[in-house]
């Protein structure tokens, strides 16, 4: 996939409240906790990931809405996310960041990813940040939640993706 400023500016939004927000335990505190606890931890745990996630997709999408105003102004370059973004192009509708955020996270639990070192409890996991993909989708789906009040009526051109035929093989099952 080709490089995208603003889903890296989105990535790297998305992965600071954690750094900050980062309780390291001594890996010998997991053995002394009861199972109970170490659930509740986990939920707590779990809680303020989706929290953050949604306040910083909260942000952004204010970002986003200030520099449609500075667009309509004739100003976008005044936007406080250009300044952030130099190479951010121009926004056609709102974003609802958040709301498309927690549409992928029921489906794809985004908020609970952990990757597995070693000699670690579970709910002391370090976080996965969200993948170039899950913001890619993140924000095709906020799009679409953008336009599908006034949407009438949707098409797809034939291409390899969506069409058996255009691919060249006969008989071809989606």
């Amino acid at each position: 996939h080709k490089r995208d400023d603003f889903i890296e500016f989105l990535k790297s939004t998305l992965l600071t409240p954690f750094v900050l927000h980062a309780k390291p335990r001594d890996i010998s505190d997991g053995d002394r906790l009861s199972d109970t606890t170490k659930q509740l931890s986990r939920e707590n745990f779990m809680d303020d990931n989706l929290k953050r996630y949604a306040e910083t997709m909260q942000n952004v999408e204010a970002l986003v809405d200030e520099h449609i105003v500075m667009q309509s102004k004739g100003t976008p370059h005044h936007s406080r996310l250009k300044r952030l973004v130099p190479s951010v192009g121009v926004f056609f509708t709102p974003l609802p960041l958040r709301e498309a955020f927690l549409n992928a996270n029921k489906k794809y639990s985004i908020s609970a990813r952990r990757s597995v070192p070693p000699r670690c409890a579970p709910f002391e996991r370090p976080l996965l940040p969200p993948s170039f993909n899950d913001i890619r989708r993140i924000l095709n789906t906020a799009q679409v939640l953008a336009v599908a009040p006034q949407l009438k009526l949707i098409t797809f051109a034939p291409t390899s993706a969506n069409h058996a035929r255009s691919s060249g093989r006969k008989g071809a099952k989606l």
